[in-house]
């Protein structure tokens, strides 16, 4: 029986941390599959919906110590030629990318994550993501598409 409810606390845990990442990445819980038209891809720093390997974008995540940085929001984990953090839904119509790339990062000091992403949602400077930063679903001519397809 203790064993039981060991194994069941451990599970919620890893259950909890994985939606913790999903709130400190932009538009984490609405990164669209690489395949599926009209649905998200529930584990975005994965390699699929419900296996446990990291994507480019999740060794990128992991290793700026699970922060959306400034560099993770410049780099481009995939290598579509498209910014994380235009894929993940930044307008660069008013600021470029940098400028908004370090407004993200400096807050993480002064404000919560979710009140900045918050402030860019109603400052129309986050909208809905153009495709995952983790896989190559940008026909760019840089990459070709390498997810692993299949609803």
């Amino acid at each position: 029986m203790f064993f039981k409810l060991l194994i069941w606390c451990l599970l919620v845990t890893v259950a909890h941390f994985h939606s913790w990442y999903k709130e400190h990445i932009l538009n984490g819980d609405r990164v669209p599959h690489p395949c599926c038209p009209g649905r998200v891809w529930s584990r975005v720093g994965h390699t699929g919906p419900s296996s446990t390997p990291l994507n480019d974008f999740g060794r990128d995540f992991q290793r700026s110590r699970h922060l959306f940085t400034k560099e993770l929001c410049l780099a481009d984990s995939d290598g579509d030629g498209i910014s994380n953090g235009v894929e993940l839904g930044l307008n660069t119509t008013v600021y470029d990318l940098p400028t908004l790339c370090h407004f993200i990062d400096s807050s993480h000091m002064s404000r919560k994550f979710e009140e900045v992403v918050l402030f860019l949602k109603r400052s129309k400077l986050l909208s809905t993501p153009i495709g995952h930063p983790g896989f190559c679903d940008q026909n760019t001519g840089r990459c070709q598409p390498n997810f692993p397809c299949g609803c």
